[in-house]
Formats: structure tokens, C-alpha cells, sequence
């Protein structure tokens, strides 16, 4: 079945506007549509997080509703392989040391370990609810991936594919990001309005900052500066 990925579309046309942004030519450029994936599965699914394998140029899709992950070549825009036994597959993060690459599957609670080279997962982490957004730490080989509704950050040592830390924390966690300059982890505290670091050589929280009566969805470094990107919070 030929599906048309609005999702997907969309998330290609923000990565564009994201470079854009921070271009001298930003202005005056127009966002325009280069190529659409046709990709197998189910119509009317919703997809979620993309990251890219820069070392096989693919494009790894995560398509949270229909359980379901896609490595996608770049340069011939044609699926190389669809990997199930991703429920509910929110983020998606590769490491490029060890090949491999880590889905946050939110309907069965689990970590998926995707080994590129067998495009298929070799193991599942058993986390708190709802894993969603996460990032690599490359200098401490650590995945930190949120468990949303468990309010808790996984600490995943990926040369042991083992959770070696479960942070706990007063409100829903969002999406972590890491920051290769100051090396710490930055995550956002959604019910809070409140971003925290954490440091991944104690994996302990070292500093937590307000962000004001907004909910942190986002986050880009652009040279020694973070971007962060909101939406307004609805207040009671």
C-alpha cells in the first residue's frame, strides 16, 4: 500500500527550516518539497522521531502506530529494511561505534537493541512507562532515554546494552539532549517548566534551570549556545 507521509514530509521539511535558521541567507528563501518516500505499512499511522546514519547515509524512521521502524538509503530513497518489534516506537538513536541503533518503545515499555548489520532487533530493555526521546553520549558510550510517564531518565551502558542508572524525577521527562562542548546531558522537566543537566560522568543532576510558564520541546546547539524551542503551557 502507498502511504502518504504527511508526518514524515513534515519532519523533513523542519530539519530544512532548522539549517535555514541559522543561515546568513535565512531570509527571503522558500521551503520547498525535494522527494517523498513511499514507505510500506498501514495508511493514517503516525510516525515520530527520524535520526540519520551519516556513516550508510540512511534515514532511520520511527513509526510509533504501526510498531515499526524503517532504515531508509539516502541515496537511492528506497527502504533498505522495516524493523518490527518496535511498539510503538518513539525515538530512535544510532551509535555509530557499534553499528547499531536504539528505539524507545512506548507500548511495551521497552529499549529495542537494532544491530544495523542483521537489520533486526538482537534485544529488548525492560524501562519504566512510556520511553520516548533520547540521546547519545558518545565520550561515556551512554544512551539517556526518557521514560515520560515513569518521570525517570534510563541510563543505558551501550557496549553492555545494559540500564546501569534509572533517574528519578518529580515530573514527566522530555527529551534529552546531549551537548558534545560542555559534555552534559540537558533534559527538559515538562510538568515544571524546567530543563535539568546532568552529568554524564556521575550521571548525577547538577543544575536545574526555569524556562518560565513554557512547555521545552526542543532543543539545538548552534557553536557555544543553546537554542531552545517552546510551545505555551496550558494554564489553569
Amino acid at each position: 500500500m502507498r502511504t502518504k507521509l504527511l508526518s514524515l514530509q513534515f519532519g523533513v521539511c523542519a530539519c530544512m527550516a532548522l539549517a535555514g535558521l541559522f543561515s546568513p541567507n535565512a531570509f527571503g528563501q522558500t521551503l520547498k518539497q525535494v522527494t517523498k518516500y513511499d514507505l510500506p505499512g498501514p495508511g493514517g499511522k503516525r510516525f515520530d522521531y527520524l535520526t540519520i546514519d551519516e556513516d550508510d547515509h540512511y534515514l532511520l524512521s520511527a513509526r510509533l502506530a504501526a510498531g515499526q521502524t524503517y532504515v531508509i538509503d539516502l541515496g537511492t530513497n528506497k527502504v533498505v529494511a522495516t524493523i518490527t518489534d518496535t511498539s510503538g516506537a518513539e525515538g530512535v538513536e544510532y551509535v555509530p561505534e557499534l553499528k547499531k541503533f536504539y528505539t524507545s518503545n512506548a507500548h511495551d515499555n521497552t529499549i529495542g537493541v537494532v544491530d544495523l548489520k542483521q537489520m533486526k532487533v538482537v534485544k529488548k530493555l525492560k524501562t519504566e512507562s512510556k520511553p520516548d526521546g533520547s540521546t547519545y553520549a558518545a565520550p561515556f558510550h551512554k544512551l539517556y532515554v526518557s521514560d515520560e510517564r515513569g518521570k525517570a531518565e534510563a541510563v543505558v551502558d551501550v557496549q553492555k546494552d545494559e540500564i546501569i542508572n534509572t533517574l528519578l524525577f518529580d515530573s514527566e521527562t522530555g527529551m534529552p539532549q546531549y551537548d558534545p562542548v560542555a559534555r552534559k546531558v540537558y533534559l527538559n522537566l515538562q510538568d515544571q517548566n524546567i530543563f535539568a543537566i546532568i552529568d554524564p560522568v556521575t550521571d548525577q543532576v547538577i543544575g536545574r534551570y526555569p524556562v518560565g510558564k513554557w512547555e521545552t520541546t526542543a532543543w539545538h546547539w548552534t557553536r557555544n549556545t543553546i537554542v531552545h524551542f517552546s510551545r505555551a503551557k496550558e494554564m489553569n
